[in-house]
């Protein structure tokens, strides 16, 4: 791999891509494995996309899964959510069912990583028949709003929505082309950016990342380069959160098998909330591994996340 070539490879070598046309948008997804196999959804984490997933699926369809990995909503080569419309978490569990039902699983094991494994979190909560085991990396639930609070968070997405909205506006009705966000000189340059981001990455993880996260501006624009391809609308506060009272229902509500890993230098550190909901997993079991919050991804620990998580799944056959 070269920094400094200028080219996007999207696809890793041993994937397929493919579309998944559910009833409301459409899902762009990585896939590795035989479709014939045990079938893996694998989701990954706010901003980031399916090549998060590049060292662990190879691993998971070695060992007998097809695994299909989506950009979700917003993300990489997926649709956006229609104009107007704000992200909200829970959504993204209809559109994981739909996008199961697209590939006629009515039953299936769910991975997810951060933001992937909230919704893993809620959807195997809401739906334990449909999920056979779960894996959540550095993840637990979801992010919270104490119930006094509430009001002010959606005032808060409220004032982002209509910032929002008036750009939109100001665009439609001006001749000049707003430029699509911060530019990057170089696919260099913003991997060097994405290693900052939030679940801060080394380069290579970054590097991997940004291949479904970029896009060229078009060759007549005045000003040259790379702009994130995901939804602006993704870094908006969200309306609505559950509360940890609910979140605690939720974990008591799932039936699935579940293993927890729980990076020694991820987002999940020293806050005492996901290991009191650790405790209310009917079926639930903690690891830790060494590493940060892209345990999965960046190379100095992918092999050992990868092998526990199919030491875990195997051990359920």
């Amino acid at each position: 791999m070269t920094a400094h070539q200028e080219q996007l490879l999207p696809q890793p070598e041993g994937s397929r891509e493919i579309l998944l046309d559910l009833p409301h948008l459409q899902l762009a997804a990585l896939t590795w494995g035989d479709p014939s196999g045990r079938p893996l959804m694998a989701l990954h984490g706010w901003l980031d996309n399916a090549m998060t997933f590049v060292h662990l699926a190879p691993r998971l369809a070695e060992a007998g899964y097809y695994v299909v990995a989506p950009d979700l909503a917003g993300h990489g080569f997926s649709q956006w959510r229609p104009a107007g419309q704000a992200y909200v978490l829970m959504e993204n569990c209809f559109d994981v069912q739909a996008a199961a039902l697209a590939l006629g699983w009515s039953r299936f094991t769910l991975v997810g990583h951060s933001m992937g494994a909230g919704i893993a979190s809620l959807l195997a909560a809401a739906h334990p028949e449909a999920i056979e085991q779960l894996v959540l990396v550095d993840g637990l639930g979801t992010l919270t709003t104490p119930d006094d609070e509430a009001a002010a968070q959606l005032g808060r997405a409220l004032g982002r929505w209509l910032g929002h909205q008036q750009k939109q506006l100001e665009a439609r009705e001006s001749s000049f082309k707003l430029p699509p966000g911060r530019l990057y000189a170089s696919l260099e340059e913003a991997a060097q950016a994405r290693m900052q981001g939030v679940g801060a990455v080394d380069y290579q993880a970054a590097w991997q990342l940004c291949q479904r996260a970029l896009q060229r501006v078009e060759p007549e624009a005045e000003a040259g380069g790379w702009f994130w391809r995901s939804d602006s609308r993704l870094r908006h506060p969200s309306p609505w959160r559950l509360t940890e009272g609910q979140n605690r229902a939720f974990m008591r509500a799932i039936q699935a098998p579940t293993l927890l890993i729980e990076a020694t230098e991820g987002l999940l550190i020293d806050r005492p909330e996901i290991h009191e909901r650790l405790q209310l997993l009917p079926r639930g079991e903690l690891q830790q591994v060494s590493g940060g919050h892209h345990l999965h991804l960046e190379e100095a620990t992918a092999r050992v996340t990868a092998e526990t998580v199919v030491t875990f799944l195997e051990q359920r056959d």
